[in-house]
């Protein structure tokens, strides 16, 4: 790993909370890629639903905002196969349902990190720019923060255990 992806994954990996390791990968995860915007939604049933996100600008991702995961296949797969994908407004045949989304954020484009927790999938990490696509170099850069988020998440007590 490079230094700032060491610094990142140590950043995720010293947070004591769910709230607090959310607004650090949020921080993070917009930083690792230099990114415009980022959000983590939470997969509950067949939606996700945000609950965390941080823009460099005024803007808002619709935070408490819940999507139906079959609405989008591409999320749906990341999900599934547990793989990043990237889609841009910028690209000659973007995904229909995303490139509708990214339209409706005022955004170029996304990169999609799925979020494994102790039970599996546990959400999705999501970082949108402008001006530019995402490439393999990003998806190099983001894929150990998603990691360190998942080893974090399964370390911190579990609200219904009580430790």
């Amino acid at each position: 790993m490079e230094e700032g992806q060491e610094r990142a994954v140590a950043t995720l990996s010293a947070e004591t909370s769910l709230p607090g390791l959310l607004h650090a990968a949020t921080r993070e995860f917009l930083e690792i890629v230099d990114g415009d915007a980022s959000a983590i939604s939470r997969v509950v049933g067949d939606v996700l639903i945000q609950v965390a996100e941080r823009a460099r600008d005024d803007r808002t991702l619709v935070l408490g905002h819940g999507y139906l995961i079959s609405d989008f296949p591409l999320t749906e797969a990341a999900l599934r196969h547990d793989e990043p994908h990237c889609v841009s407004l910028l690209d000659p045949d973007p995904d229909p349902r995303e490139a509708s989304l990214l339209r409706e954020l005022k955004l170029d484009s996304l990169l999609m990190l799925p979020l494994m927790g102790p039970a599996g999938g546990w959400g999705l990490a999501e970082i949108y720019v402008n001006g530019r696509s995402f490439d393999g170099d990003d998806v190099a850069r983001a894929r150990p923060l998603a990691a360190a988020f998942g080893e974090r998440l399964a370390a911190l007590p579990s609200p219904a255990s009580g430790r």
